[in-house]
């Protein structure tokens, strides 16, 4: 039997650490990003 903890969300863990305003606008910006991303179809056709 195999015991996987509950994943903390990220607010909860950045609070035991100092403010960090670098941090956040990282992760704001990679989180916009992430939304924003398109996802590319790709062919892998083996005839060509």
């Amino acid at each position: 039997m195999k015991f996987t903890p509950s994943k903390e969300k990220l607010t909860v863990i950045l609070r035991e650490f100092e403010p960090n305003h670098e941090l956040a606008d990282a992760i704001e910006k990679a989180s916009k990003e992430m939304r924003q991303a398109q996802v590319r179809e790709v062919d892998f056709d083996a005839d060509t």
